[in-house]
């Protein structure tokens, strides 16, 4: 199953989309833990995409691509912005009480924690994550890979 979407940036409309996510989440049947890890990487990940990558601006949009194979979803989002590098954005570390007062930082973390793969592409304005079905919801293997275009 294929679905894509494309938002403006304006949160309003990122909550529509993310209850369009929810939706087809729950129509095709993938676990809960799946769902619920689904819609915080897709929020962080859109929030980011919204307010870093096309600065609030309204004229530009967002795009939302989702595949659903099995017990596997791939998500990707992108963006009409500059992109950036990853490496050139310090690791949120939840240990370091510095970090915590930061007004930025933990999307990504959460993003990276959650998802099973995480890819930066297209110089840093797409994301592309790829989450499985846990038969042990505490479990997580992550593969980062940045690669530009």
């Amino acid at each position: 199953m294929h679905r894509h979407l494309t938002i403006s940036s304006r949160f309003e409309e990122m909550e529509q989309a993310l209850l369009q996510l929810e939706a087809l989440a729950q129509t095709l049947h993938l676990a809960p833990e799946l769902i619920d890890r689904l819609l915080v990487v897709a929020s962080e990940a859109i929030t980011n995409a919204i307010r870093h990558g096309n600065r609030l601006d309204p004229t530009k949009q967002v795009h939302i691509t989702v595949v659903v194979q099995k017990d596997t979803v791939e998500l990707c989002v992108e963006d009409e912005g500059a992109g950036f590098d990853r490496h050139r954005i310090p690791r949120y570390n939840p240990n370091d009480p510095e970090m915590l007062l930061r007004p930025h930082g933990r999307g990504l973390f959460l993003i990276e924690e959650l998802a099973d793969e995480v890819a930066y592409e297209a110089g840093g304005r797409r994301i592309r994550m790829r989450l499985r079905q846990r038969s042990n919801p505490g479990a997580s293997t992550q593969s980062q890979n940045d690669e530009t275009r």
